[in-house]
């Protein structure tokens, strides 16, 4: 009939404002329905459960940022992490030397420049670069071992800084700080050589450069007061070449750079050693999340629940039109810590998660999705979840699985990058590109007791 069709847009509209304003759902029912017609529309509310779980300091980061340093939370204990690298080598770099006269090494200094912190800016930290020796490979997972990869015996420089004091440089409205650390001058003498034996073919790229040198780690040694993230890292090579000035006999002595930076062309690997209290595994009345490499949440979703409960209320033929849920942060617990509160979440299926971030996919707003923080209800709205119910009641049903599986999904802080671009209706809107786990230090504390954790279900039958 005619009127059904109609009925379906406003079946929608009546299930949003509804859920919207869930405090007397069960009231819906036939009230609504026109007279004549078989329409019919209900509502019911499910518990939703809820665990933290633990990602045992191993979760799939590919950055060229490097979280590096100390910090100690009051409410999440210990984080630490450090990382590896390799140099980027622009294609036939050189040092200069135009009158082929003799150059000298005069000091090579490894640079970190980070904008970002957490944690206090007097307490000192103390900085150890070593040398990768044997290849790094593409394991971009932070339980990472660098002692497979290096001499641990060997340093190659080390510094002392605290954030208050390391010099900074302030571009548009962000600060950036600047951590030199001396190396061993050898080092640069071993790349002059290397440039002068190989006649520059060490240095054409950086798959011939790797061949020679394959990298540093980078870690602190002592202090816990901060986590800096990094920007950027690079090694810098000062050198003094001599030219004949043309004016006169005497030569000039010019000062050069052999610059070689970390860039997204090579490997960069973080290791993140993350501990926070065992109880919190076991809490009841709330979960926890944080990051690097943390804790997570995970949800139970009792479809065949859900399900039956629709079919109670209008039939076999019944169509799920909103799964209402969202999550609050207990915000009395989260001020507790040092940390500040993820931005973003990535809701997704249990099943769907270890090649989610390897092979760089987005969500589908079925299987995963992106849910973003409201900051002033410090809650997590996941919206209209019956595409979920609906893809898997179908899945499930069209298997002969009866009765239908509860879902898993898992709560995930993640990092996202934006492009803006033009809908249909000519007007910009921010699109997201590509969602990473989050590296950088953040936590939430999550209310999971009974009443907080109700999903509000519309259902209809036309």
């Amino acid at each position: 009939m005619k009127i059904k069709t109609l009925l379906i847009p406003a079946i929608a509209l009546f299930s949003m404002a509804f859920v919207a304003c869930d405090d007397d759902l069960n009231s819906l029912g036939s009230s609504i329905q026109p007279g004549g017609d078989d329409i019919f529309v209900g509502s019911d509310t499910l518990t939703i459960k809820a665990v933290t779980r633990s990602f045992g300091d191993s979760v799939y980061i590919h950055t060229v940022h490097g979280l590096l340093g100390e910090y100690t939370d009051p409410v999440f204990g210990k984080i630490k992490s450090d990382y590896l690298c390799e140099f980027y080598c622009a294609e036939n770099i050189t040092f200069k030397n135009p009158d082929k006269k003799t150059v000298d090494i005069d000091s090579v200094r490894l640079n970190t420049e980070f904008s970002y912190f957490t944690g206090d800016t007097v307490s000192p930290m103390g900085l150890s670069v070593y040398e990768v020796t044997k290849p790094l490979k593409a394991f971009f997972f932070t339980s990472v071992n660098p002692g497979d990869y290096c001499d641990m015996k060997k340093v190659l420089g080390q510094s002392i800084f605290s954030i208050q004091d390391v010099p900074d440089t302030i571009i548009g409205s962000t600060i950036i700080r600047s951590i030199s650390t001396s190396l061993d001058l050898e080092l640069g003498k071993r790349f002059y050589k290397e440039w002068i034996d190989s006649n520059g073919a060490t240095f054409k790229n950086s798959s011939a450069l790797r061949e020679f040198f394959k990298g540093i780690y980078v870690t602190t040694t002592f202090g816990s007061g901060s986590l800096i993230n990094v920007d950027y890292t690079g090694l810098d090579i000062y050198y003094t070449y001599r030219t004949r000035n043309t004016e006169n006999t005497a030569d000039s002595a010019v000062t050069g750079i052999f610059r070689l930076p970390v860039t997204s062309e090579v490997i960069q690997m973080n290791h993140v050693k993350n501990t926070p209290p065992a109880d919190m595994l076991a809490a009841t009345g709330k979960t926890y999340m944080n990051t690097p490499a943390g804790l997570y949440t995970e949800v139970t979703i009792p479809l065949n629940d859900i399900v039956n409960a629709a079919v109670e209320g209008a039939g076999k033929n019944a169509v799920i039109n909103a799964a209402d849920f969202k999550m609050k942060g207990f915000t009395e617990e989260e001020e507790k810590s040092g940390l500040s509160r993820p931005a973003n979440l990535l809701l997704i299926n249990k099943d769907s998660l270890p090649n989610f971030f390897f092979n760089k996919l987005s969500h589908d707003n079925i299987t995963s999705f992106v849910i973003s923080r409201n900051t002033t209800t410090n809650s997590y709205d996941f919206g209209n979840l019956a595409s979920i119910v609906n893809y898997y009641a179908k899945y499930y049903r069209e298997k002969g699985v009866d009765p239908l599986p509860d879902l898993k999904y898992l709560i995930i802080p993640v990092a996202v990058t934006y492009t803006q671009t033009t809908n249909s209706s000519g007007y910009t809107v921010n699109v997201i590109t590509e969602i990473y786990n989050q590296l950088f230090p953040a936590s939430a504390i999550l209310r999971t007791d009974p009443a907080n954790m109700k999903m509000s279900v519309i259902y209809s039958r036309y």
